[in-house]
C-alpha cells in the first residue's frame, strides 16, 4: 500500500468515494459539486488530502484542515474526514492513513491533530485510541448552526 497527497489528477478517483462518504452522513450525492469542492480545497491549499492506494485501486482517504492554536502559538491540524472503502476495511488502511497524517503534521510543525467523532461510534473510538489519540477530558464541543 502507498499513501500519497492528492492532486487535481486524483479527482476522478477520489470524487466517487468522497460522494459515497457524504451520502453515508445523509448528504445528497452532488458528485459535480463534490468534485468542485475538492478541487478548490486542493487549488487553494486549504486542505491536505491523503490517499491510500493498493496498485491503482483507491482504498481510502483522510481529509485534514490546517488550523492554529493560540495557546501554543503553533499550527494544528483538524482531521475532518476519514474513510476507507468497505472492501479494504480491517486491513489497517485507516491506521496507516492516520500515521501518515501524523507524520506530515509533525513535518509541518503542527502541535497536535484534533478529530471529533460521534459518541456512539465505538469502532472509530477504538481506531483513534489504537493510533494513540487521547480523549479530550477538558473540553466539550459545541456548534452553532448558521
Amino acid at each position: 500500500m502507498r499513501i500519497i497527497s492528492a492532486t487535481l489528477d486524483h479527482l476522478d478517483q477520489l470524487t466517487p468515494m468522497f460522494t459515497h462518504y457524504r451520502e453515508m452522513y445523509g448528504a445528497m450525492p452532488q458528485p459535480d459539486a463534490s468534485k468542485e469542492y475538492l478541487a478548490q480545497r486542493i487549488n487553494k491549499q486549504e486542505a491536505i488530502i491523503l490517499l491510500a492506494f493498493e496498485d491503482e485501486a483507491l482504498l481510502g482517504f483522510c481529509l485534514v484542515y490546517p488550523s492554529f492554536s493560540s495557546i501554543s502559538l503553533r499550527p494544528m491540524w483538524i482531521i475532518n474526514d476519514l474513510y476507507v472503502a468497505e472492501k479494504a476495511r480491517r486491513n489497517h488502511v485507516a491506521l496507516q492513513l492516520l500515521q501518515a497524517t501524523a507524520e506530515q503534521a509533525r513535518a509541518h510543525g503542527a502541535v497536535r491533530l484534533r478529530v471529533s467523532i460521534s459518541a456512539s461510534n465505538e469502532i472509530a473510538q477504538r481506531l483513534y485510541e489504537s493510533a494513540n489519540f487521547l480523549e479530550d477530558q477538558h473540553f466539550s464541543n459545541y456548534i452553532l448552526l448558521l
